[in-house]
């Protein structure tokens, strides 16, 4: 009781302080004003957001972004609410969803619903970001031994998305349909989340269920192209490495990434060890690894603005003039010329669609 009298103490705190910033990231009030809103956004993934759109990267007419959390996670809301007043941000407003949710119930209406529509009709587009593995429960399998799933907080994206953009759990309409061209952007773990809220499933561990690979040291003879994470900690004690892994990946023709300025030598930025397996309801793979065997990009067939990527294209050091990567003790990478234009033109694309 105490505990729960404690939880609500604090969510009240940070409710109050959340009010008190001001919630514009507005440029001209002449000028349409794009609203974006952000899933979870931590002081990592807040900050590389807000990196790309300080530079540039991310653009509109006139931006305004939302940090949007569920109720949950007063620990999450907490810390960037810290990283906020210490870098004395003053252009970024928070929405809260409130209400239980159970697995049993995260894809049909449930206690979220009509928040959810709210969140839908007050916005212009959204990013899911990275982050650790959807429980298989939620797509009715075991749990692998190398799974290290999310917290519970975050389940209520993955009902989120249900609501957005429709699954084969159920016939419930998707909000989508009343805004067709509404985007969604998935990275990483946003991609994996896109994919099991529409009854998809997922490869728990791309090493071994793909590869057939038990040790790092067995996983780092491979080839470069068959390797999707930096595993050069996980057998160095006394190194620091970059937990990325850069690696080339096959391109469908006509694609949402299919530039025409792409080199074919163009390699991104990988930092995961699951992978889409069973595909949702209404996608499309639209670009895979070298070997065909794991999918790198996943598009909508119904909704084109609603799309994914496995990569990422948000990370800061990524867009840093000169920026050296230790990838290993005897290698160390600068990205190429065509790398950092290939994730130009990616939020280039995204910021059209924004319009």
């Amino acid at each position: 009781m105490k505990q729960r009298q404690h939880f609500h103490k604090l969510r009240k705190i940070l409710l109050l302080a959340l009010l008190i910033i001001p919630i514009s990231f507005v440029f001209s009030q002449s000028k349409t004003v794009t609203r974006l809103g952000i899933m979870n956004p931590t002081p990592g993934i807040l900050s590389n957001a807000l990196n790309l759109i300080s530079k540039q990267y991310i653009t509109a007419d006139s931006l305004e972004v939302v940090g949007i959390y569920h109720e949950s996670q007063a620990s999450s809301i907490a810390a960037t609410n810290k990283f906020i007043e210490e870098k004395g941000y003053d252009h970024i407003s928070f929405q809260i969803v409130e209400g239980d949710l159970l697995l049993e119930n995260l894809f049909e209406e449930n206690n979220c619903t009509t928040q959810f529509k709210k969140l839908f009709d007050n916005t212009d587009a959204l990013i899911f970001f990275g982050g650790m593995d959807i429980p298989p429960r939620i797509y009715s399998e075991e749990t692998f031994l190398t799974t290290e799933h999310f917290d519970a907080g975050k389940n209520w994206e993955l009902s989120f998305l249900f609501h957005l953009i429709g699954g084969s759990q159920n016939d419930l309409q998707p909000l989508l349909v009343n805004k067709p061209d509404y985007t969604i952007l998935g990275i990483c773990l946003g991609m994996q989340e896109m994919n099991v809220a529409s009854g998809g499933s997922m490869v728990q561990d791309i090493p071994y269920q793909i590869y057939g690979k038990t040790t790092y040291e067995s996983i780092l003879k491979q080839d470069s192209t068959a390797v999707h994470k930096n595993y050069h900690n996980r057998i160095d004690n006394e190194n620091s490495f970059t937990s990325i892994h850069f690696h080339p990946i096959s391109i469908a023709p006509g694609s949402f990434l299919d530039f025409a300025e792409n080199s074919e030598n163009l390699v991104v930025a990988s930092v995961h060890h699951q992978a889409v397996k069973d595909l949702g309801k209404s996608f499309k793979v639209v670009a895979t690894s070298v070997d065909e065997k794991v999918v790198e990009a996943l598009q909508h067939i119904q909704f084109p603005n609603v799309y994914g990527i496995q990569f990422h294209t948000d990370f800061s050091s990524l867009y840093e003039e000169g920026y050296k990567f230790k990838v290993s003790q005897n290698k160390i990478m600068e990205l190429s010329e065509e790398t950092r234009t290939f994730q130009q033109l990616f939020w280039q694309n995204f910021s059209e669609r924004l319009k």
